[in-house]
C-alpha cells in the first residue's frame, strides 16, 4: 500500500545536486527539467538552510530548459543543446553542470550524448542524471560528486602526503556545512595537514580540479559521500576513511588522533594542538559549572535529524554535557545497508546511555513512535523523561511543546535564524552548542 511523508526534511535528488553546485565557486548548474523545478528546489534549500544566501545563477536565475509538452512528446535534446550553448555564451564560469529532473529522466533524453558533443570541443561541461524520484537530496549530492570526480577532476597527478579532501557534507541538509568545513580545515591545519573543503566561499575551483593530489579522503559520514569516495578511490587511487562528525572535546580529540596516525603527524605537534584546543574549551566551560549544577540543567535528550548529526549530537550530550540520550530519529531515506551502518555507529555509545533508535522520515510518525516508547515505560508519576530537551529541526517544535521540553534546532530545516559561518564541529563547535543549549534553558527561566 502506498503512503506519503508528512513534512519531509529533505529535497529531491535534483535539489541536492543543485545546491551542491551552487555552493562551489565559479560552478554553474544547467537544469534540464520542467519549469519551476530549479526555483522550487533552490528556495527550499535557501530558506530551510538558514537563509544561506544566493549566488550569481541560482533560484529564478538558474539556467534551465523549462521543457513543456512539445519536448515531452518529441524529446528535449535539441532544447538542452540550445540552453547549454546559450549559457556558455552568457554566463562566465569554469565548470557547467547539467543536471536533470523527473520529466526528462522519464522521457529518456540522452543527455550524456548532448553533453558529450560540447566536451568534444573542449567545453567544461559535465552531466549527472538527477531525476527527483531517484532519491532525496543526499542522493542527488552523491550523483553530482560522482560526475565531478569522473568528468572534471584531473587524473594522474602526483600525491601530496599532507593533503586531504573533506567529503560527506551535503549543503543545506547540513545547515552549518560552511562553518563546519572551515573549522575542521583549521584544526587539521594546526597539525600541518592541508585540507580541501570545496564548498565554502573561500575555495578555489583549481583545488577541486586538482583534488586527485590528495593522499586521503575523509568522509564525515557513514552513509553520505561514501559512494563518491569509492568512485574517487577507483578513479584516482586515493583511499578514504569514514569519520563521524566530531562535536566537542571527546569526539574531536579521538578524530585528530586517528587522522594524525593515518598521516604520520609527529606526537609533539599532536599533543600540543589537543592541549591548546582543550584548554580553550574548558576555560569557557569551567566557569559555567556552578550555573549548570545549581540550576539542575541536566536533561533527557531527544535528538532528531540526519544520520550525521544524530550520532554526533547524542555522543556529545552524553560524553561532554552529562545529559541522558533517550530517543533519536534518523530522518534520511536510507537503504538497509546504510541503516545498519548508522546503527553500528550508535552502538559505540555505552549501552546505558544509548538512545532508542528509529528510522523515520515522517514528522508525525516520529511523534507517534516517541509516544509509544514513553507508554512502554508506564511511569505512574508522568513522563519518564522530564525534564527533556528536544534537539532537531523547526519541524520538531510541536513535539517539544507536547513534552513540555526545551527546544533547539540544529538540523534541516532551520527557518527562524540566519546561518553564516556558525559551526558545531570541533572543540569550539562543541562550545557553541553548549552555549546555545544552556542559553535556551536560561532564557526560559
Amino acid at each position: 500500500m502506498s503512503t506519503h511523508i508528512e513534512r519531509p526534511r529533505y529535497q529531491c535528488a535534483l535539489g541536492g545536486a543543485l545546491v551542491t553546485i551552487n555552493s562551489i565557486e565559479r560552478a554553474v548548474a544547467i537544469v534540464h527539467s520542467a519549469p519551476g523545478c530549479a526555483a522550487s528546489a533552490d528556495g527550499a534549500a535557501t530558506v530551510g538552510g538558514g537563509y544561506w544566501g544566493t549566488t550569481l545563477t541560482d533560484g529564478r536565475a538558474t539556467p534551465s530548459t523549462n521543457i513543456l509538452e512539445r519536448e515531452v512528446i518529441f524529446g528535449g535534446e535539441d532544447r538542452l543543446a540550445e540552453q547549454i550553448a546559450a549559457t556558455l555564451e552568457v554566463v562566465d564560469a569554469d565548470v557547467y553542470a547539467v543536471i536533470t529532473g523527473c520529466m526528462t529522466d522519464i522521457i529518456g533524453d540522452d543527455v550524456r550524448a548532448v553533453v558529450g558533443e560540447f566536451r568534444k570541443h573542449g567545453k567544461p561541461v559535465i552531466v549527472a542524471e538527477t531525476g527527483g524520484f531517484k532519491g532525496d537530496s543526499t542522493v542527488g549530492a552523491d550523483f553530482i560528486w560522482e560526475a565531478i570526480i569522473t568528468q572534471f577532476v584531473e587524473k594522474g597527478l602526483e600525491k601530496d602526503p599532507k593533503l586531504v579532501n573533506l567529503f560527506g557534507f551535503v549543503p543545506a541538509q547540513d545547515v552549518f556545512w560552511r562553518g563546519n568545513l572551515l573549522e575542521i580545515k583549521r584544526l587539521l591545519g594546526l597539525l600541518g595537514i592541508k585540507a580541501n573543503t570545496f564548498l565554502t566561499p573561500f575555495d578555489d575551483l583549481k583545488d577541486l580540479k586538482e583534488a586527485s593530489r590528495a593522499s586521503l579522503n575523509i568522509v564525515f559520514s557513514d552513509v553520505h559521500g561514501v559512494k563518491p569516495a569509492e568512485v574517487f578511490e577507483f578513479t584516482h587511487g586515493t583511499p578514504f576513511v569514514s569519520e563521524p562528525l566530531p562535536i566537542g572535546p571527546t569526539a574531536t580529540e579521538e578524530f585528530l588522533r586517528r587522522i594524525a596516525a593515518q598521516l604520520k603527524v609527529d606526537d609533539e605537534t599532536l599533543e600540543r594542538v589537543i592541549a591548546d584546543e582543550k584548554a580553550y574549551y574548558y576555560r569557557f566551560i569551567n566557569p559555567l559549572t556552578d550555573l549548570f549544577t545549581d540550576q539542575d540543567f541536566q536533561r533527557f535528550g531527544v535528538v532528531i535529524g540526519n544520520a550525521n548529526y544524530t550520532f554526533a549530537v547524542n555522543r556529545f550530550i552524553a560524553d561532554d554535557l552529562g545529559w541522558i540520550p533517550y530517543f533519536t530519529a534518523v530522518t534520511d531515506l536510507l537503504n538497509e545497508e546504510q541503516k545498519q551502518a548508522v546503527a553500528k555507529r550508535l552502538e559505540t555509545i555505552p549501552a546505558d546511555l544509548r538512545p532508542k533508535l528509529i528510522f523515520e522520515a515522517d514528522t508525525d510518525r516520529i511523534t507517534e513512535r516517541l509516544n509509544e516508547q514513553l507508554a512502554q515505560e508506564d511511569d505512574p508519576y508522568g513522563t519518564p523523561i522530564s525534564p527533556a530537551f528536544v534537539i532537531g529541526s523547526n519541524l520538531d517544535r510541536p513535539l517539544a511543546a507536547g513534552l513540555k521540553a526545551a527546544f533547539w534546532g540544529v538540523s534541516y530545516p532551520i527557518t527562524n535564524r540566519i546561518v553564516t559561518d556558525q559551526f558545531y564541529a570541533g572543540f569550539r563547535g562543541g562550545l557553541h552548542l553548549v552555549t546555545e543549549l544552556i542559553s535556551v534553558l536560561v532564557s526560559n527561566r
